[in-house]
């Protein structure tokens, strides 16, 4: 991605050029499905060659112009009983809700790219660009972490480039944040606050001294030069804040940013890569509470929106069943299960993942399998739950789609059978979806019809990424419950969300 050259078109906005073309259809849609009307515009370029294919859409190059604050967007409806359409012009002055993110490693940058795609679908009723991101970068960089395998011209020639080779990385890291959010983080109004370095200086010899070395601020202006050379990672739209003796300095000519003066705040601390799964939960009621005007005071911190505790434990605890296309997407899901424990342990053991039918049914269940084993020997093995060539080590269960529905009756059958009471009971089986007969969970209420239904389920089904609940499966389904959201969210932002409307231990 890249400057288009001119940061504001003739309507306003900021255009910045895309060239990753999975990007460019994913946002070429959002903007189709909603976001158009808050003002966001995408343009495919064409090619100029008046002789081969003259005005034709390239396929990897696009502009999108993205809306700057202050600005206005028209909403269409309807006068209820006539067929009038009555367009309202809503004015958005500055940001109504504030998301601080504090990250604690340069690794974890891209990884807050997912959760900036779910805050953008969870916030159904609020303006993309009145939500915004601070995300301090509370790390320092290594530029020349390599640089005792340098010869001797390389370690000099990069001891002259430190700031430049650290704002490169910089760089490099926003533009995975973005690649990971499809694009999302360029829809909301996102600063990044930029981390320190560490500056080496020269010994006499030219060598790097590791004990003079210290840390300095990077430079908003290294990291712009270092987005301008690099015309796939360049953004506009996002604000670049430095810090002045390590102190975070927040300029006046960037939309006046100031971490603590707005309606609505909620701060998180980014330590692991699973934190951005765990927090799923707490941007959805934060977000529902904003949505429905229940406005949270600027002071307030993750604990103060925390739902009281369900009256689920362990023994009540659903069978999950995640349909999961990838083995790569299966790790976060089992650790999400993990991280119940130990209040409730068996989450783990209550999990089915179904897989799709892949001919044969050969290759990919033995990926999915070592993806199993790979975790029991690497997490569970931690704490001594892991039994090597045994049957009582991590218990998930893997299934081909075509297989599930037997699976899954067998279970809730052996579940009956267990209980006490001799009366048999319809099971609840619950898909997680969109359906016309849905639940709706509510983030600013958990004490609702689909909290007491997700309680009291015996089963809980969560579809494909891309296709949903496979067709066999949902027709065991009875009911169905649905997470309010602009368009679908990744199924492990899912399971969290969902998981913290039952048990609640966040």
């Amino acid at each position: 991605m890249r400057n288009d050259n001119k940061n504001n078109d003739e309507e306003g906005g900021i255009a910045t050029r895309m060239t990753n073309p999975g990007i460019i259809d994913r946002l070429e849609q959002d903007i189709q499905d909603y976001l158009h009307e808050f003002g966001f515009r995408i343009e495919r370029e064409c090619n100029d060659d008046n002789d081969v294919d003259y005005q034709t859409p390239l396929k990897d190059t696009a502009v999108i112009y993205i809306p700057t604050l202050p600005y206005s967007y028209s909403v269409n409806t309807t006068d209820e009983g006539t067929p009038t359409i009555i367009t309202n012009t809503q004015s958005i002055s500055g940001p109504v809700g504030t998301l601080h993110l504090h990250i604690q490693n340069e690794s974890l940058l891209p990884t807050i790219g997912p959760l900036l795609r779910t805050l953008l679908r969870l916030a159904v009723h609020i303006p993309p660009q009145s939500l915004r991101a601070i995300l301090y970068c509370d790390f320092v960089l290594d530029p020349l972490h390599k640089l005792s395998k340098m010869s001797a011209l390389q370690q000099r020639e990069h001891l002259e480039q430190q700031e430049e080779i650290a704002a490169r990385k910089m760089v490099n890291a926003v533009h995975m944040l973005v690649r990971n959010s499809m694009g999302s983080a360029l829809c909301l109004d996102v600063a990044i606050v930029l981390p320190c370095y560490w500056r080496r200086r020269k010994s006499d010899g030219g060598a790097d001294v590791d004990d003079g070395r210290k840390s300095l601020p990077i430079s908003k202006l290294a990291v712009k030069q270092a987005m301008e050379g690099n015309c796939d990672a360049c953004y506009p739209s996002i604000h670049l804040e430095e810090r002045v003796d390590n102190e975070i300095v927040f300029s006046s000519c960037d939309n006046g940013i100031d971490s603590g003066s707005y309606p609505s705040s909620i701060r998180l601390t980014v330590s692991t890569r699973m934190c951005t799964v765990r927090h799923q939960p707490l941007l959805f009621r934060w977000v529902s509470q904003i949505g429905s005007d229940h406005s949270v005071d600027a002071t307030e911190t993750v604990h103060s929106i925390l739902p009281l505790q369900t009256g689920l434990d362990d023994h009540k605890v659903p069978l999950i069943v995640a349909c999961i296309e990838k083995p790569g997407n299966l790790h976060r899901i089992l650790m999400l299960c993990y991280q119940y424990r130990p209040r409730f342990t068996s989450v783990l053991s209550n999990l089915i993942v179904v897989m799709p039918d892949d001919g044969e049914r050969s290759g990919l269940k033995q990926l999915f399998q070592e993806a199993i084993d790979h975790f029991c020997r690497s997490i569970l093995n931690q704490d001594g739950t892991y039994v090597q060539d045994s049957d009582e080590g991590c218990l998930s269960t893997l299934s081909y789609e075509g297989d599930a529905v037997s699976l899954i009756r067998s279970r809730l059958q052996h579940e009956q059978d267990g209980r006490t009471s001799s009366t048999p009971q319809e099971p609840s089986i619950i898909g997680i979806d969109l359906h016309p007969n849905a639940l709706t969970l509510s983030g600013s209420d958990y004490a609702c019809q689909a909290q007491a239904a997700l309680v009291n389920a015996n089963a809980i089904i969560f579809g494909y990424e891309s296709t949903g609940i496979p067709q066999n499966i949902d027709e065991i389904l009875n009911s169905w419950v649905q997470i309010p959201s602009r368009s679908s969210i990744n199924l492990v932002a899912a399971m969290s969300i969902i998981f913290d409307v039952m048990m609640n231990t966040l």
